[in-house]
């Protein structure tokens, strides 16, 4: 799946899929983890999830190319 990246384009892959998991998973009270997590995360969800979007948009332009 990230073998067509290169190795700062996988970082930022992975980075972008973390942000985005994690702000899934603060996203609302009725998450997955939301009896754990105080209250204090919840409004950092929503930027969370935007960072993560354009991360993994962002690993696109670090592909490998065909020589």
């Amino acid at each position: 799946m990230t073998k067509k990246y290169t190795t700062f384009g996988k970082v930022i892959y992975w980075l972008g899929f973390l942000f985005f998991i994690s702000g899934l998973f603060f996203f609302s009270e009725s998450g997955v983890l939301a009896e754990d997590i105080p209250e204090t995360f919840y409004p950092f969800a929503l930027p969370s999830t935007i960072i993560g979007i354009i991360l993994l948009l962002i690993s696109n332009f670090f592909k490998k190319r065909n020589v």
